[in-house]
Parts: C-alpha cells; sequence; structure tokens
C-alpha cells in the first residue's frame, strides 16, 4: 500500500504521521529514509519489513532529493514504488510533487495533496480545527487567530492545543489575552504606519519585529492578508458607485472590523497604485523565499510602500 502527500509542509506531514497512526503504527514501527534514498535502499528495506515483525516506510522526498541533481534518482524511486507489495505500507512525503506525479502516486495508491489555506480558506480551517478538539467559541475566534498568526499554521494549531486544556469558551478579546502575541500586533501596526505613509514609524515598527525575532515569512503572511482584501475591496470601488463597509462585508465574508481596516486603505489607492503595492509585495517574497536576507527585504518593502502612500497623499495635496 503507497501513502502519498503533498501540498503545505505542516499539513501534509502531519497528514502522513496520521496514516501512520490510523493503521496501528508507533514510531518505533516506522522506519524513515531521507538522506542517501535510491530505489535499490527503499526495495531492500521494502523486504525486510516483514522478517521482524510488522513495520512500516516513511520516504521524505524533500530532503532526500534537492536540485536538478535530485530529479533522476527521485523518478528511479517513484518508478521501483510499482514493486512494493500490497501488503506493504509506503508513506511518501512530496510537498512540491506536480500534478503528473500526484496521478501517478494516485495511481500507486492513496494520495492527498494538501495546500496551504489562504484567505477565507485559512479562516475556515482554523474553525475545523476548533471543533475537531471540542473548543467551545464564539464565531470570531477562528478570524482572531487568523489575523494573529497569518499562515503560520503550527503556531495556529498548538494554540488551539492550549485552548483545548483551558476549557474554556472564548471570544476573540479572550484569544488575544491567552495568546499575547505582540510581535504580530506589530505586524498590523507596520501596516498602519505604511498605509499612513509614515515612512519613520514603519521602518521603527520593522525594526522591533525584527529585534523581537518575528520571522519574516510571517510578516510577509500578514501583508499578504491584509492586501488580499485590499485589493477586492479597489476592485469593488471600480466597479460600483458606491461602496460601503456594508458591502465589503457582505462580498468578503469578512468581519466589521477587518472590512473596515481593508476599507481605510483601499480608499487611499487606485488600480495603478495598487499595482506598485502588489509589485513590491511579490519582490520581497521573492527574496526571503530565495533565501536572502529577510529582515532587510522587509525593511525594503516598509520604505517602499510607506513611499507609495506618501505619493499619493502629497499628489493630492
Amino acid at each position: 500500500m503507497i501513502l502519498s502527500f503533498s501540498g503545505d509542509p505542516f499539513l501534509a506531514s502531519r497528514g502522513a504521521r496520521r496514516a501512520l497512526r490510523a493503521r496501528g503504527f508507533g514510531p518505533e514501527e516506522v522506519t524513515e529514509i531521507t538522506e542517501g534514498m535510491t530505489a535499490e535502499r527503499v526495495l531492500q528495506q521494502v523486504s525486510q519489513g516483514g522478517l521482524f515483525g510488522r513495520s512500516a516506510l516513511f520516504l521524505d522526498f524533500d530532503v532526500a532529493f534537492q536540485g536538478q541533481s535530485g530529479v533522476k534518482p527521485r523518478n528511479e524511486v517513484v518508478k521501483a514504488l510499482w514493486e512494493v507489495p500490497e501488503e506493504s505500507v509506503v508513506v511518501v512525503l512530496d510537498l512540491g510533487a506536480t500534478n503528473a506525479r500526484q496521478k501517478i502516486y494516485r495511481k500507486l495508491g492513496e494520495h492527498q495533496h494538501l495546500p496551504t489555506p489562504r484567505f477565507d480558506a485559512l479562516t475556515h480551517w482554523v474553525r475545523q480545527e476548533l471543533s475537531a478538539v471540542g473548543v467551545r467559541f464564539q464565531t470570531e475566534v477562528p478570524e482572531t487567530l487568523a489575523d494573529l498568526f497569518g499562515e503560520d499554521l503550527p503556531s495556529i494549531a498548538a494554540e488551539v492545543t492550549k485552548l483545548a486544556v483551558l476549557e474554556e469558551e472564548y471570544s476573540g478579546e479572550r484569544v488575544r489575552q491567552i495568546v499575547n502575541r505582540l510581535a504580530t500586533r506589530d505586524a498590523f501596526d507596520l501596516i498602519e504606519a505604511t498605509a499612513a505613509g509614515d515612512a519613520g514609524r514603519a521602518l521603527a515598527i520593522c525594526r522591533h519585529l525584527m529585534a523581537q525575532g518575528e520571522a519574516p515569512a510571517r510578516v510577509m503572511g500578514a501583508l499578504n492578508w491584509q492586501y488580499h482584501l485590499v485589493t477586492r475591496c479597489v476592485a469593488l470601488q471600480e466597479s460600483q458607485v458606491k461602496v460601503d463597509v456594508g458591502t465589503v462585508i457582505q462580498t468578503l465574508r469578512v468581519r466589521p472590523f477587518v472590512a473596515k481596516k481593508a476599507m481605510a486603505i483601499a480608499r487611499k489607492l487606485d488600480e495603478p497604485r495598487l499595482g506598485e503595492v502588489l509589485d513590491a509585495l511579490v519582490k520581497a517574497e521573492l527574496a526571503i523565499k530565495t533565501g536572502k536576507d529577510g529582515g532587510w527585504a522587509i525593511e525594503s518593502l516598509t520604505l517602499t510602500l510607506a513611499r507609495i502612500f506618501q505619493n499619493r497623499v502629497m499628489s493630492n495635496g
């Protein structure tokens, strides 16, 4: 039996581990192969699996095969999986599996693609996580956690576990008190400062975030989430004569305070300036994902955004 998982690193890895537990395999019964993975080694391990009692094999392709040099050996291992006996259990973690590889995995056995939930899907995922462990919560709590943590799924899952242990019925404000994530709050302060065109304050907040150890990717998550909403607000403004907060709440399906923030920023932008903002976001995210200095990428983005909004104020003046 081949069980494969792709998509978000946290969700796919958790899904793989859960699949093994669901089939009765404890950690001591799972052999994990990462570095040094070859087709021959995989088949050898499969053939030995039944000699020492019940066991499963866990293959982490993302650790084993990196870059162009890993393509050929990875493909050889995938080809070898066709030779795995039905009674053997092999779990494959291939986060970046293409549609073609996903199709192969489905022919080999069972495949789950678990993408990172974003925007409305993120709030829905948080709601499911809370409900799954029996947390009692008011309607704004999933969105509050999404606001606080962005796309940091492991931290959200850890926080959900904490809330389940405390056994309260939670409001959004109570969750903020428990979480007490000053750094994440500052990420939204950063958004407000840049939207005000206040480069000095924005840069100070940015450096405070970095000093607190906030991950640049998490700050990018907050910025991307906010400007996704802003983009949709700008589109509404361009397509309708009058757009108010009620329209935004109904169209975007967000809470009132979220709608007000997004609208306040959107009113300062037209399509050309929004294009400048989105271009700056893409460049910063690319810099972070390609291993460049994340702190510098966020600082540069901060100054660029503040300049865009400052120029808007000056041109209106």
